[in-house]
């Protein structure tokens, strides 16, 4: 952990609880926070230690968990829906075989939905969009970016792959994630006016 991201987390903690304006110390609400990031930006590791920093719960494979109860289907099917438009587009099979109609319309109504229902509850979303569905919420809106080499470089010395296999899986990730929100909600994710 460097020093920079603990700063960042600090930060972020403080921005977060500030109390109120007037100087009246009420007991704060949990904190919103959306976290967007880079592939290997080490926004992961700064969300998580955010949300125990803050004692709030942290929000990403929970959240598909909770997508998929609500839909009443395989988390693995909604994990498909998550991962990507294009790749959403082939399910028609998996449609025709079960009889269920989850297509990207009704992942992306139902990823709507939770984000609202966790926003109210406070915590650390990550990703999916959630800046944009709680733009106009109370909420902490965070990108961690970092260029691709950089980050690659990052992966690479923690083990996950060369540099040139970890470049190549940034840029994936990194424009599946934006292709996501764009087709979902028609932002940007490097529109930086989008983010506090």
């Amino acid at each position: 952990m460097t020093t920079s991201i603990m700063a960042v987390i600090a930060a972020m903690a403080e921005v977060a609880t500030a109390p109120p304006v007037d100087g009246t110390l009420v007991k704060p609400r949990q904190p919103v926070i959306t976290l967007s990031r880079d592939y290997g930006s080490g926004g992961d590791v700064i969300a998580t230690r955010l949300a125990q920093r803050l004692g709030v719960p942290l929000y990403d494979e929970q959240l598909l968990k909770e997508i998929a109860r609500r839909l009443d289907d395989d988390p693995a099917v909604v994990k498909v829906l998550d991962e990507g438009i294009g790749r959403a587009k082939d399910m028609w099979l998996y449609r025709l075989l079960s009889g269920k109609d989850i297509n990207h319309d009704t992942y992306r109504d139902t990823l709507i939905k939770v984000v609202m229902s966790l926003g109210r509850l406070g915590g650390v979303i990550i990703g999916r969009g959630a800046h944009v569905i709680l733009s106009e919420g109370c909420a902490l809106l965070v990108r961690i970016a970092g260029t691709p080499e950089v980050c690659a470089r990052r992966m690479a010395e923690q083990g996950h792959g060369s540099f040139e296999e970890q470049l190549k899986h940034a840029h994936e990730v990194n424009h599946r994630r934006g292709k996501f929100v764009w087709e979902t909600f028609h932002s940007r994710l490097s529109e930086a006016s989008q983010f506090d």
